[in-house]
């Protein structure tokens, strides 16, 4: 195989695949997910797929060993929100996105040391640093400041990521995602995020359920803009440092509900949130010579039309 794309068959992995097989018209792709938190499609010719858990070493170095140019690793455990309510899911956070990570890089590093690796990470690093010390925009920067048990294996992971690249060598790229969102994004569960919530109640003419006042503003991202610059990245190496992926602007969340439907009311805030994330998103435009194309007012009119 030429790629390997770990959690292929969630939101962002779909995605993914379908601009690296744009990028690499005869390029043959491994699909590697265990369907935990997605259900199985069918991703078309030169995709193969494959049932297994990023925790299972064995598989892990058998398929990585066969890939010749890249993996992008986007598998994770990565609800927020039931890693603040229970620790017991604190310890398969942890299994898949740090030992699975482990697994990942070991198997590089052991068999393919050759392999570009483009990594998944997460804004949530930046946790309200930024805001608190009055900064507009959270940079690479910036010292993290996780306020999620998730968070905290995310940025696990990158560490370990940084690590290897400076004992191995392994060429790796981080990218810290913002607020995607996007066609097939998840509308319930634990994986929904405020996009994916505000339009499935949209669509079934329910009021939209604002958090607290709605002030708190959000980075968002297009899934389309987010598989392209995991594709991009394969062929640059932050050496394990991190790149923002992000629009470059905010929204507050009832700016966002504005666009989508009047009919809204307020729930009280959570508990534990963040007050707004914004990207400086310079580092991307200069690695690896990424920008973001799609505003959200026309990723959400679009959406409101599927």
């Amino acid at each position: 195989m030429d790629y390997l794309v770990t959690g292929g068959m969630g939101f962002i992995g779909r995605h993914t695949i379908t601009a690296l097989k744009a990028e690499y018209p005869t390029a043959e792709i491994c699909c590697l997910d265990n369907l935990s938190l997605s259900e199985y499609t069918d991703l078309g010719e030169r995709v193969t797929f494959v049932n297994a858990d990023v925790r299972d070493q064995e598989v892990v170095t058998d398929l990585v060993s066969r890939c010749r140019h890249g993996v992008i690793h986007l598998a994770a455990d990565s609800r927020v929100l039931p890693s603040l309510s229970d620790p017991n899911n604190v310890i398969a956070s942890t299994e898949t996105n740090v030992l699975g990570t482990a697994n990942i890089l070991a198997a590089i590093a052991k068999t393919a040391p050759h392999l570009a690796l483009v990594y998944a990470g997460s804004s949530t690093a930046y946790g309200n640093g930024a805001y608190l010390r009055g900064r507009p925009k959270q940079s690479e920067h910036d010292l993290p400041a996780v306020q999620s048990p998730y968070s905290a294996t995310k940025l696990a992971g990158e560490e370990l990521i940084r690590a290897f690249a400076v004992t191995f060598g392994i060429k790796a790229t981080v990218l810290r995602y913002f607020q995607v969102y996007g066609p097939g994004q998840p509308t319930t569960g634990a994986y929904a995020l405020v996009t994916g919530i505000f339009l499935r109640q949209y669509c079934a003419g329910e009021p939209l359920t604002i958090e607290g006042d709605g002030s708190q503003s959000r980075d968002f991202v297009h899934v389309t803009d987010v598989a392209r610059a995991n594709v991009m990245a394969l062929v640059k190496n932050s050496e394990g440092l991190p790149v923002n992926i992000g629009s470059g602007q905010r929204h507050t969340v009832k700016e966002l509900a504005d666009m989508i439907s009047p009919n809204q009311t307020h729930l009280p805030p959570r508990r534990i949130d963040l007050k707004s994330t914004h990207a400086d998103i310079g580092r991307a435009k200069r690695l690896i010579g990424w920008s973001p194309r799609i505003q959200l007012v026309d990723g959400i009119t679009e959406m409101k039309t599927l």
